[in-house]
């Protein structure tokens, strides 16, 4: 249900980035072009170029995104399988997702200390090419690979993991993403043979596709990143909580709302007291979206928390470090 969502979410995104400035333009602002001037010559090439510009940043995302990260990826790897720091994990849960002759995939909850010596819980899926050695039942420890700097993506995996590459998909995403270079490509030309009129680019407005359809993509991946930090935190900020972070009990001193909502959901500002692992008392505050059948935490006496040794007044709730990591 969770892909499916996803799924929707990118539909949904590329519907009004796309297609809908385009029928708004076109059965619109287009025709009130034929009776318009043009845009003055310099703002009409700063126009081509900001959409140039805009197409190129997308189409170099796409093409990392899509083509060069499973190399990226498996670079990273093979340098975590050498230089990545030894941990043990030991197996909590462990459920079959999927299984063929050769391989079997695997949801695991795995317990392990992190760089403080603090235990933590990580969940992440395996593909687990050697079944009959029973390495991931549960009960069972493994050794992971973690990389320190907590940088690279992924930052943990299985160690001994083999690393392959799927050429086929490969070769069918590479496909994709000049299929939808070329089209960008076609735009720009198909737009200038229909509305050139013999004044050149004058017909571009900051309204045109050109200029617009980029925008909005961009725009929303940014404004989405930004609402997910005001939600969730900042992953980087959180992971470096849950691997170098202490776990101690913190006093609520309170719980107010703040007035925003996101998703009808109440964003609280908790002010917290806490003493570190050296005897030292520290007051700090941390806000959280809070689901509206939740609100009773807000009543809690203490809370568990996670605090960076070196910066005690950066705080986590335990109960926020529960992220989920997939391996392939």
């Amino acid at each position: 249900m969770k892909g499916f969502w996803s799924y929707f979410g990118i539909v949904y995104l590329l519907f009004f980035a796309i297609p809908f400035p385009m029928l708004l333009y076109y059965n619109t602002a287009y025709r009130e072009m034929e009776y318009d001037g043009g845009t003055a010559p310099w703002l009409a090439l700063t126009y081509l170029a900001l959409a140039a510009i805009l197409w190129i940043l997308l189409i170099q995302r796409w093409l990392r995104k899509w083509v060069l990260m499973p190399f990226l990826m498996r670079k990273n790897i093979l340098r975590l399988l050498k230089e990545g720091i030894l941990k043990d994990a030991r197996v909590i849960q462990s459920k079959e997702l999927a299984a063929t002759p050769e391989i079997i995939t695997k949801d695991l909850l795995v317990s392990l200390r992190n760089f403080s010596g603090t235990e933590i819980t990580e969940r992440l899926t395996v593909n687990d090419s050697k079944p009959a050695l029973r390495r991931y039942e549960t009960g069972k420890t493994f050794s992971l690979r973690i990389d320190q700097q907590l940088k690279t993506i992924p930052y943990l995996v299985p160690d001994g993991v083999e690393v392959d590459l799927k050429i086929g998909r490969m070769i069918l995403l590479f496909l994709v993403w000049l299929v939808v270079t070329a089209a960008v490509v076609w735009y720009f030309g198909f737009s200038y043979e229909l509305e050139n009129s013999g004044r050149g680019w004058r017909f571009l407005k900051f309204y045109h596709p050109l200029v617009l359809c980029p925008l909005i993509i961009l725009l929303s991946a940014g404004g989405l990143r930004l609402l997910l930090n005001m939600m969730i935190g900042s992953p980087e900020k959180d992971l470096q909580l849950k691997y170098y972070g202490i776990r101690t009990d913190a006093a609520i001193i309170s719980a107010s709302q703040t007035g925003t909502y996101i998703n009808e959901q109440p964003q609280i500002k908790f002010e917290l007291s806490f003493q570190d692992n050296s005897g030292k008392t520290h007051v700090t505050s941390l806000k959280k979206i809070v689901s509206l059948l939740d609100l009773d935490s807000t009543k809690q006496v203490s809370v568990p928390i996670f605090y960076l040794k070196d910066k005690p007044t950066q705080v986590i709730f335990a109960s926020d470090l529960e992220t989920e990591t997939k391996l392939s």
